[in-house]
């Protein structure tokens, strides 16, 4: 698999059809395949978590997740040909792991958040097993999430604690993880839930959804300008390692 780099992060050539058409693969094996979302927020804290980076560069699959990955890649001759959105990435799991009555377990998210996102997915996703679910706020000790994990054997695994802990938790915890497909999904659960809307299908068909975010959000409004700031970075970036 072709990867670029972004800011000193490996960013994969891929699309929706090519990770989909790896899962049987390592379902299959005892392999783990780990789809790991790089957008702009992770390439520009990145410097800040090295251990994050170097968990990126050791996952499977490094999933261009913003419209300004795959902007910076179209600028700097790359040929990443589309966004691989989180969210979207995870419904195409559930899917498959609805299809084929494989298991899924859920870690993070407030616990009411958790509990009404497993109601609804135990209703689009009726064939799917829900191997379990542990919020991320609960008492257990990291050891006890990991055993607890490990008793159900899930096919999948959703890591919802946001950036960069969830990716923090996987570095340190993947290896003694009984689960085959890995994903970091940040605030995934509550859209599932219902407790927040997705953007409109206007700002999706335009890859505009961080936008809507920004807008929605008081407390986010200042991310209107990450995307350009992003973008400058990146390609001082590219220029300064030629």
């Amino acid at each position: 698999m072709k990867h670029e780099w972004i800011m000193g992060i490996p960013v994969d050539q891929l699309t929706y059809e090519d990770i989909l058409e790896d899962v049987p693969r390592y379902l299959d094996s005892s392999k783990k395949m780990s789809a790991i979302s790089v957008n702009p927020q992770i390439a520009t804290q990145s410097k800040d978590f090295p251990e994050v980076v170097e968990f990126i560069k050791s996952s499977t699959h490094r999933i261009p997740d913003g419209i300004g990955i795959v902007l910076v890649s179209k600028l700097t001759g790359g040929k990443i040909k589309e966004r691989v959105a989180g969210f979207e990435l995870m419904q195409k799991f559930l899917e498959y792991a609805n299809e084929n009555s494989r298991s899924a377990f859920f870690y993070g998210a407030k616990p009411e958040v958790l509990q009404d996102a497993m109601a609804n997915l135990q209703q689009q996703y009726p064939a799917m097993k829900i191997a379990g679910a542990i919020d991320g706020y609960t008492a257990l000790s990291e050891d006890e999430v990991v055993d607890q994990i490990n008793q159900a054997s899930p096919d999948f695994l959703f890591v919802a604690l946001g950036f960069p802990r969830q990716e923090q938790w996987l570095a340190r915890n993947i290896k003694r993880v009984d689960a085959t497909i890995f994903q970091d999904v940040g605030g995934s659960f509550d859209v599932l839930s219902g407790h927040v809307k997705r953007a409109p299908q206007f700002y999706l068909d335009h890859h505009l959804e961080w936008l809507y975010r920004s807008l929605s959000n008081p407390a986010r409004i200042g991310r209107i300008f990450q995307l350009p700031v992003f973008v400058i970075k990146s390609l001082w970036w590219k220029m300064r390692n030629k």
